[in-house]
């Protein structure tokens, strides 16, 4: 039979939201590559995407419900276990009350009806799962110094004078960033990166800075005391376009050179010079990463670089702008989960497994888990496995045995995206994607929709009046209509640009706050407990007794602890992997491919050592997401603490030692 190549869209939660192809034979997928057509993926896939027929074809993956008994897994068919499924959730909600079963949904697919999971359980009015492990506290400062969240195109990047990639790891996580700051960098464009790990575009930066983990709003504001002092800001733009900056130059002045410098362990001269590259190479863009946020005051290291950029009048131009996420779609994921029940319970994701032990009034019986795999990417993997131990009852919804899969009573198998219609947007394209099924569901699995509509049904739910998956999606996609884009298009077209898009942030300068300027002062952030104007915050790890920095930074070959069960994936990234500089590797006698453990009072991993001297001294980076089984798991280590702002796991606030293992 004829090859047949089509077009979908990864649905993982990655900056890049590659445009696919994917090449089909005999019903079966064969490959899987970059869509060439698409200005951003331009025919290139990262190892995760090429991987893809792996992963679904895999022999471990699941095809049939499976019962725990006795400590061994059964199968079972679709009618007992969803009888079972009724059966418990009716026993504790009648005994306990809806709020003793906690329902959790993450990010492991994104596409736009997923959550219809979070409709359902807040309907039930059971205990849910608030906060966030990844970019709420960005999220809360740009709030409050622009209104919103927007940021510009990638191909908006190639008009800036000056690019600052500042704790983005381009190379890993946001590889298709990569041609575009090239062709910026052939026009002229200056480029600076600033990250205390390694990133791989260093011999083609113009400046290079390693600060201190965790200290960047210092950087920042040092930087900006600096321009402030000699007069070298942008006059107009503040006078039209920034509120609150007389308060912003008085808060400041604390940080001169010289305690910026101490604060940091950037030199003063580096600070000056990354002071001048924003007033010099105008416009700027500036790439943040999520790392920065993962710290105690990462709402305000945003804050703080946000006010550099706009104190330069580096926002709302060509080849400006502060680029951390999008909102433009978040009305879709309101429209899908309406109105939410306000008197519902919530236990908090970065405290996840205390808060399931010590709920009380009622206590936790029961778990629905689907899109997730918190053993491995919550705080404290031995404590979340005695939280999920210490349920009645556990359901969880996945494609494999995942370590959380595993300590659950029943296991649904769910489809992927191959298998099922879908529609993508993310918070880093302004694309909307249309997936179509591609291929048949194998053995006996079915859609998270699938499963969340039967379960409405049985138990009677009101407001959850869909069918079956297909009348889901064409409800779920009207409120695209406003942007120009209908269901109907995207089945004909594929994926569809919207008509009204906007190409550069903030583009006419007209922000969504308050004042209708970039707040330096927020009076929300002063009404919600933060400081109105950015601040430095002292790392917590500062506190903690051991030697090390300790940063689980994202991988190239996961999307947090998926992928790694795929051979092409095992082949290239065959174990964990603990990066130093060779300080640490001198003081601890550890050499390159030596096995180290790496420790702190709360657990421990193993990890195999390469020596990087591009790494800032003192500091030890890992990778996040691997499993149990691995002996890598770093979130046994990682302490169950919180951002200032946004709800946010503060996961690399934390130290640790390392060894040579015996």
């Amino acid at each position: 039979m004829a090859k047949e190549t089509l077009i979908t869209a990864c649905p993982r939660d990655c900056q890049d939201c590659c445009s696919l192809e994917v090449e089909v034979q005999d019903g079966k997928i064969i490959r899987v590559d970059g869509d060439k057509n698409h200005p951003i993926t331009q025919g290139f896939a990262c190892p995760r995407g090429r991987a893809y027929p792996e992963l679904i074809y895999h022999s471990d993956r699941i095809l049939k419900p499976l019962r725990k008994k006795e400590g061994e897994w059964e199968e079972i068919s679709w009618q007992e276990a969803m009888d079972l499924i009724e059966e418990k959730l009716r026993k504790y909600m009648n005994a306990y009350g809806p709020e003793s079963i906690f329902q959790y949904h993450y990010s492991g697919s994104e596409s736009i009806t997923k959550k219809i999971t979070i409709r359902l359980f807040d309907r039930l009015g059971t205990t849910g799962v608030s906060g966030d492990l990844c970019m709420q506290a960005g999220v809360s400062a740009q709030q409050y110094d622009f209104g919103g969240l927007e940021q510009s195109d990638l191909e908006d990047l190639v008009n800036a004078g000056g690019c600052v990639v500042w704790g983005r790891n381009v190379k890993v996580t946001h590889p298709h960033a990569l041609p575009f700051i090239r062709e910026g960098r052939g026009k002229g464009m200056k480029l600076a990166t600033i990250n205390p790990l390694s990133t791989g575009i260093e011999d083609n930066s113009d400046l290079i800075i390693r600060p201190k983990p965790g200290t960047d709003a210092a950087l920042a504001l040092g930087a900006a005391n600096y321009l402030i002092q000699k007069n070298l800001i942008d006059q107009d733009f503040i006078f039209e376009h920034v509120y609150g900056f007389p308060a912003f130059r008085d808060a400041v002045e604390e940080f001169t050179l010289e305690k910026t410098s101490e604060i940091t362990g950037v030199d003063q001269d580096k600070i000056v010079e990354l002071a001048l590259f924003f007033k010099n190479n105008s416009p700027v863009t500036t790439l943040l990463g999520y790392g920065l946020t993962r710290y105690r005051g990462g709402g305000n290291i945003i804050r703080a670089i946000d006010a550099l950029s706009a104190i330069t009048g580096n926002i709302g131009k060509p080849g400006a702008g502060v680029s951390y996420c999008s909102d433009r779609f978040w009305f879709l994921s309101k429209h899908l989960q309406g109105e939410t029940n306000p008197y519902r319970r919530y236990l908090d994701m970065a405290d996840l497994a205390r808060g399931i032990l010590e709920a009380d009034n009622p206590p936790i019986k029961m778990g629905f888990i689907n899109a997730a795999n918190p053993v491995v990417n919550v705080p404290d993997t031995e404590e979340m496995k005695k939280a999920l131990q210490s349920l009645d009852f556990l359901v969880v919804v996945d494609l494999f045995l995942t370590d959380t899969a595993k300590e659950a009573d029943l296991v649904l198998p769910c489809t992927s995206f191959f298998e099922e219609e879908g529609v993508r947007v993310s918070s880093w394209s302004p694309w909307v994607y249309y997936c179509p099924k591609i291929i048949d569901s194998p053995g006996e699995v079915k859609s998270d929709e699938e499963i969340m509509i039967e379960l409405a049904q049985r138990l009677g739910v009101k407001d959850f009046p869909w069918l079956n998956r297909n009348e889901l999606i064409e409800w779920a996609t009207e409120p695209l209509e406003k942007l120009g884009v209908t269901l109907d298009q995207l089945r004909e077209k594929g994926h569809t640009l919207p008509p009204e898009h906007k190409s550069v942030a903030w583009e006419g300068l007209k922000f969504k706050t308050p004042s209708r300027r970039i707040e330096l002062f927020s009076h929300k952030a002063k009404e919600e407990g933060n400081s109105p104007i950015a601040t430095y915050l002292a790392p917590l790890a500062e506190n903690y007794d051991f030697p090390y920095q300790l940063i689980s930074a994202h991988s190239q070959y996961r999307i947090h602890s998926q992928f790694q069960v795929t051979p092409y994936i095992a082949k290239l990234n065959p174990e964990p992997r603990v990066i130093i500089n060779p300080e640490i590797a001198l003081a601890k006698g550890l050499e390159e491919e030596d096995l180290a453990t790496i420790f702190n009072d709360r657990g421990q991993m193993t990890a195999r050592v390469k020596i990087d001297n591009r790494i800032r001294p003192g500091v030890i980076q890992v990778e996040s997401g691997w499993n149990v089984g691995s002996g890598g798991c770093v979130n046994s280590l990682l302490q169950t603490q919180k951002t200032e702002m946004g709800d946010c796991g503060a996961l690399y606030d934390v130290k640790a030692d390392i060894q040579k293992k015996e």
